[in-house]
């Protein structure tokens, strides 16, 4: 994992924003700006997301936005956390900014645990969709290392605070 001042970020770092009881992910892409998967809050959400009561499942659509980190971070702390180097080489800055241009604007699934922000920043650094925090929820729920209670009590807590967290 690479650690440096958030000073000397370069284009493709990933960076944690701590929101409490989960992190955000956004990429930098330089001069101060970052790309990030966000889900609209409010009334705004049930355009975006719909619930199948035959499967119980959730289903929503993401945008991807271009901001400034302070703007994403709002007053949060952050880091640069590319923890997946040792594992996957980053792709070209060259590759990951025409990703970037690809998909600015547009909109595409979003899943709490299958394809969220982290998702979405891993996949643009290294070409692989990861998240290790939603791998690390399903293994506390599999190994019952949570309880039910406090699976239940994590997931309404990380959809609350990813409802809130996509609203900006």
């Amino acid at each position: 994992m690479q650690t440096r001042s958030p000073t000397t970020m370069e284009i493709g770092d990933m960076i944690e924003i701590n929101r409490g009881q989960y992190k955000h992910w956004a990429l930098y892409i330089g001069n101060g700006k970052v790309i990030q998967l966000i889900v609209p809050d409010g009334p705004s959400r049930v355009s975006f997301c719909s619930f199948s009561s035959s499967s119980g499942s959730v289903s929503c659509k993401g945008t991807i936005t271009i901001e400034t980190l302070q703007d994403v971070a709002a007053g949060n702390t952050y880091k640069i956390n590319n923890y997946l180097d040792d594992e996957y080489k980053p792709r070209r800055t060259d590759v990951i900014m025409g990703d970037v241009d690809k998909m600015r604007g547009s909109t595409m699934k979003y899943d709490l645990l299958g394809r969220n922000c982290e998702h979405f920043v891993t996949f643009l650094r290294y070409g692989k969709s990861k998240s290790k925090q939603a791998d690390d929820f399903l293994n506390n729920m599999l190994t019952g290392t949570a309880g039910l209670l406090g699976v239940l009590t994590a997931a309404a807590a990380l959809t609350a605070a990813a409802a809130r967290t996509f609203s900006k």
